[in-house]
């Protein structure tokens, strides 16, 4: 996992959000209310983050800021009721947003019309945001952390091997960043890179996508995954095969994940 941790990124962002939100000469007295906008709110990550961000607010009321968290879940698939999300948390008076968007361009949009236009601060995580403003945006070198994916692979498949990517997020800046890093490093340590498969994220996807790939190229060597969700999936295929030959190799780490690779 080539991220910082969850928790840590999160109650950095509520720090720094709270930060931005509580110095303004007519807000300090006041109680303060952050919105924190998600999407795939229900993974592990999400949660974690979450969690995070409620710690921090704790420590910014232990410093005399009261600050009040409002979370919302955009769901895994529908980026508009994310935006929706975002028009009731300005509704709702937030002082300050924290965005983990699900998409780089259609959340833009809502950031750009209502919390520039309002003067609202607005810090982004995760995959970033094509146009608007913001005050902080904290990311993960992706392309480096797709590098390194691909000298994991290259390390533990012949030189030569049949290796794929399994994308879900082509409208997603931060996923096509380790893809790029993964695909370029894959080349040029001599992996035969394959036309990726664009999938939806969910386990299902990962077991019906992965036994194409069976089919279609038998001699798969590796798949690499911008997120372990589908990685599971893809994994469950495999072992009901018989193919443990088959190399994953995936950017995100859950518990459940940790323990597939401890297995």
């Amino acid at each position: 996992m080539i991220k910082p941790t969850a928790v840590r990124r999160a109650r950095l962002l509520a720090a720094i959000c709270a930060l931005g939100i509580s110095t303004g000469p007519s807000d300090a007295a006041d109680k303060l209310s952050v919105g924190y906008s998600q999407f795939w709110g229900t993974i592990p990550f999400s949660r974690t983050q979450v969690a995070g961000a409620r710690k921090a607010m704790e420590e910014w009321k232990a410093k005399g800021v009261d600050i009040d968290l409002i979370v919302t879940n955009g769901g895994n698939t529908d980026t508009t009721r994310q935006v929706a999300d975002l028009e009731v948390l300005h509704t709702q008076g937030i002082n300050g947003l924290l965005l983990f968007p699900g998409d780089s361009i259609v959340l833009a949009e809502p950031v750009k019309t209502v919390f520039n236009a309002n003067h609202i601060p607005v810090v982004v995580t995760d995959i970033g945001l094509q146009s608007g403003s913001w005050d902080f945006f904290i990311i993960t070198d992706n392309v480096t952390g797709g590098r390194q994916a691909a000298q994991l692979m290259a390390k533990n498949v012949k030189p030569g091997a049949k290796v794929i990517v399994f994308d879900f997020g082509p409208a997603n800046d931060n996923v096509q960043a380790r893809v790029r890093g993964f695909e370029t490093e894959a080349k040029a340590l001599g992996l035969m890179v394959l036309p990726r498969k664009v999938i939806k994220l969910s386990l299902e996807e990962g077991r019906r996508t992965m036994e194409d790939v069976l089919v279609e190229s038998p001699d798969i060597a590796g798949v690499f995954f911008e997120n372990e969700i589908v990685a599971q999936g893809a994994a469950a295929t495999l072992e009901a095969a018989k193919r443990q030959d088959v190399k994953l190799v995936t950017f995100d780490l859950s518990a459940r994940a940790y323990d597939l690779i401890k297995e």
